[in-house]
């Protein structure tokens, strides 16, 4: 890729916020960089995978997959470029992946090794302040969500059930759970859920399938 166009690619990302050209392509020069691209349904991550390197996507689209621990409810998602994948995974106390990605549409990513990572935060005060950015992000707004006002009625809880469980609180999701499941989730019976389900069916918020609920935009659900 040429250095020109990489540069502008990695501007797009909260990392390189705040760079000048020539920092950025200094940086660039001095870091190594692994590329690749990934078909439509590749597989670049998968949950429980230990996390050895920040992932960006420069290019295309992936969809994001969480499932619960026991297998039984999962949530995909789509992420469009450009997009960090899991960079608090990257140190901590659990260094896996707790989401699968795979590739939506024909997607390059960019690869930089943990060690790499933890020299550019040495070297670059640029880098170090938006990793911390970027992280205290995300930790905030984790913490914001725990206090926010409890649902009013169970489509509401609903709502908030696939809200927690997703990266961006925005666009399509899909959610695979059985009804059981949902009604122990929301603390509800079966039958309310369901009449929950089939009403916002009829306002057009979600589409019903046996075991599975589409979701056209979370946004609107999340704006009852």
């Amino acid at each position: 890729m040429a250095a020109l166009h990489l540069n502008e690619k990695l501007m797009r990302f909260a990392l390189f916020k705040g760079m000048g050209h020539a920092e950025l392509a200094e940086l660039v020069a001095r870091t190594r960089l692994d590329f690749s691209k990934h078909a439509p349904g590749g597989e670049i991550v998968h949950a429980g995978d230990v996390v050895r390197r920040l992932l960006l996507l420069l290019d295309g689209s992936l969809t994001v997959t969480t499932a619960s621990a026991d297998m039984k409810c999962t949530v995909s998602e789509e992420a469009e470029a450009p997009f960090i994948i899991e960079p608090e995974r990257l140190f901590g106390l659990r260094q896996l992946a707790a989401r699968t990605f795979r590739a939506a549409a024909t997607s390059s990513i960019v690869a930089i090794d943990k060690t790499e990572v933890a020299r550019l935060c040495s070297e670059s005060i640029a880098f170090r302040l938006n990793m911390l950015n970027l992280l205290a992000t995300k930790a905030q707004r984790q913490a914001g969500e725990r206090w926010a006002a409890p649902p009013q009625d169970l489509r509401q809880r609903i709502a908030r059930f696939v809200a927690s469980r997703c990266v961006s609180a925005s666009g399509r999701k899909t959610v695979t759970i059985l009804m059981e499941r949902l009604a122990a989730e929301v603390n509800d019976s079966r039958i309310n859920v369901s009449r929950a389900l089939r009403a916002m069916e009829e306002a057009g918020l979600v589409s019903l399938g046996r075991g599975r609920i589409d979701i056209p935009e979370l946004g609107k659900l999340l704006a009852l």
